[in-house]
């Protein structure tokens, strides 16, 4: 008999983010989809699941170049050969031909999970081929810039054994609260651990600093590795800059008590934190125009706002 789906609580720096911005929103991406995926639900709960699944231009170019990236790498961690760079740019490009014509084409509407769906489809954005063009464009110029890269030569040279997490959702309890985290690549050197961190993005977010302490706490807690044994290592590919970052114990303290914060504000708006239950009318909305514009759940939530979509999206 198969296993019956639960909805349990779960925090991570991308809920928290979107905690912040909308509560309404937080609701629909983590409790209002629920069940969305059975074709017999009511239309707005499918409505909201497939909502759920978009993706804006550049969300699009960023998973594309992560998902490339993390094959390269888990064959490297495997003994594979990897293959020239530009046999992954020729099929990196057929993914992003074959995603555009099955968002188009509203093709995700039937598999939302397992299918490409864009924002700018669903809500009609303007965007014109040279815009689409330049999306594909600048997957390559990331691409090209890591493949050429110090960093990928250093990873080529690590030993199979010393690459530890490779784009893997894991998890630490926090007070009795799962916090997740997604490391793009963990790796071993000597002494101390490496948390690898690929930005298609100009700038860094400002939750850099909260998703490092979770980074560094998760390996501490995984790996036995003394916090200031971790190091970030951000590599922006649009730029081939890297930085690297520790967090002091002082630090992560502070930030931990700021999720231990963040965790009891969303349990205050659940009907039952046990359960991991809680109504949509319990979850405020923003209502501010610039978040409204850009948000998936847009045409479920009917915002104060009209309902048109952003003119166009960076």
């Amino acid at each position: 008999m198969a296993e019956v789906l639960k909805n349990t609580f779960q925090w991570s720096v991308s809920r928290d983010r979107t905690f912040r911005e909308c509560p309404r929103q937080y609701w629909f991406n983590h409790y209002g989809f629920w069940d969305g995926w059975h074709f017999d639900v009511d239309a707005r709960t499918r409505d909201i699941y497939v909502l759920k699944q978009l993706k804006s231009r550049p969300m699009w170019v960023g998973e594309v170049v992560h998902d490339c990236i993390k094959h390269s790498i888990e064959n490297l961690s495997r003994g594979i050969p990897v293959l020239p760079v530009e046999r992954i740019l020729e099929i990196t490009r057929n993914r992003m031909r074959h995603d555009f014509r099955v968002s188009r084409d509203g093709g995700y509407r039937d598999n939302p999970k397992h299918s490409c769906g864009l924002f700018e489809h669903e809500y009609r954005v303007p965007v014109t081929d040279e815009e689409w063009r330049d999306s594909a464009d600048s997957v390559d110029r990331c691409l090209v810039t890591f493949y050429a890269s110090k960093v990928w030569e250093q990873l080529k040279r690590t030993q199979p054994g010393d690459f530890l997490e490779i784009e893997r959702f894991s998890n630490f309890v926090l007070d009795g609260a799962t916090v997740t985290v997604k490391l793009d690549c963990a790796t071993r050197e000597t002494d101390h651990v490496v948390v690898w961190d690929w930005k298609t993005g100009q700038r860094e977010s400002g939750d850099a600093k909260l998703q490092l302490a979770c980074y560094a706490f998760y390996i501490h807690q995984a790996y036995g590795v003394p916090i200031h044994g971790v190091r970030m290592r951000r590599f922006e590919l649009s730029s081939g800059t890297v930085y690297e970052r520790t967090i002091a114990e002082r630090e992560l303290t502070e930030i931990l008590d700021y999720v231990r914060g963040s965790i009891a504000d969303m349990h205050g708006l659940l009907d039952d934190p046990a359960e991991n239950t809680t109504h949509e009318d319990r979850f405020r909305k923003e209502e501010r125009r610039e978040l409204c514009i850009r948000c998936n759940f847009l045409k479920v939530c009917a915002p104060r706002i009209g309902l048109e979509p952003a003119a166009a999206l960076p």
